[in-house]
């Protein structure tokens, strides 16, 4: 995907402090912390407040005042590229409608200090840049469209949920904690099993244990693969473990269930 990082920033505004009318190059994300202001756009005014946001298009004229009274607290993510505009139509932000909400500021504060924290200065610094931002756009569009497709009570849940179990899938092979996965989607481990088992009936282990199970069946087919390479493969390095949660969820050890599936297959 055609999408570079170009800069972020942080600014605590002083009231009345204003920016334009102004031309942008770049795209920017505008995230709200405190206070309010004004964001005035294709010959339309907005107030807005913390916990809403809005998109700085690139190419274009804008004009942002902070709140006399209240003066806003924003940080920007700035990036340009051809896929851009697809993304855009994805998520529904156009110039008529450069307005969204968002609830997780703790999540923005910390892409900005990772960023912050970040050397630029040579190529593998820039590349995770790169890949920090891939990661904060993915997070936006998939809260933005649960936003719009499900009732508010049930947005992050889904969200959250959905993304440890991608990485359930992607990730089963290695050791994962419920800590490591929690520190992944960046929300309280005790939050996040208490949503999994809401969602899906289980608890963050149970789901790993079943899922890992269920690709040492899809391995055990393979004949030149010993019991010890697929627990190697499933994410166990000891393979006694390997055969007694094997036989918790199958009810047959690795080697009987091999057996039987070859006699089936014959």
């Amino acid at each position: 995907m055609n999408i570079q990082y170009c800069y972020h920033g942080k600014q605590d505004c002083e009231p009345g402090y204003y920016w334009g009318p102004g031309y942008k190059e770049q795209y920017k994300i505008m995230f709200i912390h405190k206070g309010k202001g004004i964001y005035r756009f294709n010959d339309k005014t907005y107030a807005l407040e913390k916990g809403q946001g809005f998109l700085v298009f690139a190419d274009s004229v804008c004009y942002m005042k902070a709140d006399h009274d209240d003066p806003w607290v924003y940080s920007w993510f700035a990036f340009t590229g051809d896929d851009v505009q697809q993304l855009l139509e994805q998520i529904q932000l156009t110039p008529d409608h450069p307005i969204f909400s968002f609830s997780s500021l703790h999540k923005v504060d910390a892409y900005l200090e990772e960023l912050t924290d970040m050397d630029t200065g040579d190529l593998n610094g820039r590349l995770r840049c790169q890949s920090l931002l891939f990661r904060l756009l993915a997070e936006w569009t998939d809260l933005l469209l649960a936003d719009r497709q499900t009732p508010r009570s049930f947005r992050a849940k889904d969200v959250y949920v959905r993304k440890a179990m991608d990485y359930i899938h992607t990730n089963y092979s290695l050791k994962i904690t419920i800590s490591s996965l929690a520190q992944f989607i960046r929300i309280d481990r005790i939050y996040l099993s208490t949503l999994f088992k809401e969602s899906s009936g289980l608890s963050p282990q149970q789901y790993l244990l079943q899922f890992r199970i269920q690709k040492a069946c899809d391995l055990l087919v393979n004949p030149a693969l010993s019991i010890t390479d697929v627990s190697h493969s499933v994410g166990y390095n000891d393979p006694l473990l390997f055969s007694k949660m094997f036989k918790k969820v199958i009810g047959s050890s690795p080697t009987a269930y091999r057996e039987q599936r070859y006699r089936v297959l014959e």
